[in-house]
Parts: structure tokens; C-alpha cells; sequence
């Protein structure tokens, strides 16, 4: 049974121009799940709306999320997506920064299952497709992850999608395999694993761990070897393939900012943030990134990217 490969809604990193760029080259991902939109004073920020444009979002399964702190707020947003013919949504009960759960979003809503209850009643009194959650397993202990998993299970939810970790150690710290094999045993909907999955030792671990699961989203696993997915897939890749493709989608994603964003700048402001995992792929991942962070031209940026690449 081959692994299906969701790609994660990392905010900041996988926009609209990487989830386009990683689907022309390398093709391997099975849904590409949006980072969250929510509202500013009732509105949707303009850097949300770009996210959701049909035309920004060509691949074959596209899930946007959405991040609201009550049923009002994930209706407005909802009315939006069917706007944009968005047949299937996601609801995001894990993000874990403190801006953000401090509203009473993301994984702030966990400790409040009724919240929780009354956003799923809501959308499901007349429901525009379909929905699935993703969440951690707490706000402050992973104990949350009980009554979350019993209002959950009143509803017929497409999937669910779990990071094991709590709120409170964002990306740090260990999966808490305890949590995630207990959601195994008592959620009803299929169920997603999502967490620290960086090389296909760290899939077989957690395939061994988690037989009953075929559906893995990877975030920053996939930022840091994009061909990781064709690894699990066991889709053999040559040495030169890796090269043409790697140096393909460098080139893709460079040459996309510098079509969308207002200046040349901002470009290459973007473009260090992607090599922030994308060095991972080279040799000497931090002399790299640090070389390509002092850059302040295209053209330097340009002789530092094409040495990196004579050294793979």
C-alpha cells in the first residue's frame, strides 16, 4: 500500500508560489493544505486572499484552512472559500503561537471542546463540502486530546490530522506517541499522523509504531528534501535527477517572486527565507545560509547559489 503525502500549511513558507513551484517538478505531493486564513477586523487581509485565488491554485486537491475563534467567524470565512468553489476546508485547532492562541484560536480553542462543538455544529447545519481538523494534542496537556476526540467524533468529519505535540513546545521537544496511539484507538475518522518526519528512517519508525496509518502530511520535511515524498514512495532518483530537479525548483521559485512581488528586494527577501531549509540539501548547510542571508544584490545572490550548486 503506497503512503499518500500531504504537504503541511507552514505560514510564511509553503505560499502559493512554493506549493505551485513543488507541484510542477516534483508532483509527488497527494494534497496541498493552504496555511490559514482568518480575519483582521472582519476582513481578510489581502495576503490571505492571494492565498485562496483559484488561479494561484492548480493542483489537483488543494485544501485551504481556516483559523476562527467561533462558528461566526468560521462562517464569514467559509462564505468566502465557497465563493472561490472550495469544496473541501480544513479547520486549524493546532496552530501554537502564543498570537494566535491567545485569541482563543488554533490550539487555544482545545481546552473548550463546546467552542469546538459549536463551530462543527454550525457548519454541518448546512455544510458547503467537506472538512477535516488538524490540531495538536493540547493547549497545556496532552489530556485535552480526550474531550476534543469525543466532540470530534459527533460529526462526520473527513479526516483528522494530528501533531502530537502541545501548544506549549511549538516545534520542540518530543511527539507525544502516547497521545497519538490513543487517537488511534478512539477517533472514529481516519486519522493523519504530522510531526518530525525528516528522513525516511524517521517514516519507517513511525510507520512501524502506527501500522494502521497510510496518510502522512510532512512540513518541514518536505522544505528540507523536497524529494523526500518520492523516498517513501520509493521512487528511485538518480544523482543527476535529483541535481536538475533540486536546480529546477530553485530556479522556478526565483523566478515566480520575482513576477509577483513589487521589487527586486522583497524577491530576494523571500528567497533567503526559502533557503532557510532549503540549504539542507547541500553540503555545508550553515556557511551556506549564512553567505546567502548577507546578500544584498541579485547578482551576488546569483554567484553564491550557483557555487552551492557545483558542490552538490
Amino acid at each position: 500500500m503506497e503512503a499518500k503525502i500531504y504537504m503541511a500549511p507552514l505560514q510564511g513558507f509553503t505560499d502559493y508560489v512554493y506549493r505551485a513551484a513543488y507541484a510542477k517538478v516534483f508532483n509527488t505531493v497527494d494534497a496541498y493544505f493552504v496555511p490559514y486564513i482568518s480575519l483582521k477586523n472582519n476582513v481578510i487581509p489581502n495576503k490571505y486572499v492571494r492565498e485562496i485565488l483559484p488561479e494561484n491554485n492548480e493542483q489537483s486537491r488543494v485544501v485551504p484552512q481556516i483559523l476562527a475563534k467561533d462558528a461566526a467567524e468560521f462562517e464569514s470565512l467559509e462564505n468566502v472559500l465557497a465563493e472561490h468553489n472550495y469544496s473541501e476546508l480544513n479547520l486549524n485547532l493546532g496552530c501554537p503561537y502564543p498570537m494566535v492562541t491567545n485569541r482563543g484560536k488554533g490550539s487555544g480553542l482545545l481546552p473548550f471542546p463546546d467552542e469546538i462543538d459549536k463551530i462543527l455544529e454550525h457548519f454541518y447545519t448546512q455544510p458547503k463540502g467537506e472538512l477535516s481538523v488538524k490540531l495538536r494534542a493540547g493547549y497545556k496537556t496532552a489530556d485535552e486530546i480526550k474531550d476534543v476526540i469525543n466532540v470530534l467524533n459527533q460529526f462526520p468529519l473527513k479526516e483528522v490530522i494530528l501533531h502530537a505535540r502541545v501548544a506549549g513546545q511549538l516545534y520542540s521537544g518530543e511527539i507525544d506517541e502516547n497521545a497519538f496511539a490513543y487517537a488511534t484507538q478512539n477517533l472514529k475518522h481516519k486519522l493523519v499522523y504530522n510531526g518530525d518526519i525528516f528522513s525516511m528512517e524517521d517514516f519507517i519508525a513511525k510507520q512501524n509504531k502506527f501500522p494502521g496509518i497510510d496518510t502522512w502530511m510532512l512540513g518541514r520535511g518536505i522544505l528540507m528534501n523536497p524529494l523526500l515524498p518520492h523516498e517513501i514512495k520509493g521512487i528511485q532518483v538518480s544523482p543527476q535527477e535529483r541535481f536538475d530537479w533540486l536546480n529546477t525548483f530553485h530556479q522556478t521559485m526565483l523566478k515566480s517572486y520575482l513576477e509577483v512581488m513589487d521589487n527586486e528586494g522583497n524577491a530576494l527577501n523571500k528567497m533567503k527565507q526559502f533557503w532557510i531549509y532549503f540549504s539542507w540539501c547541500f553540503p555545508n548547510q550553515r556557511k551556506l545560509l549564512k553567505h546567502i542571508k548577507k546578500v544584498k544584490s541579485l547578482n551576488k545572490y546569483g554567484e553564491i547559489v550557483k557555487s552551492a550548486f557545483y558542490e552538490i
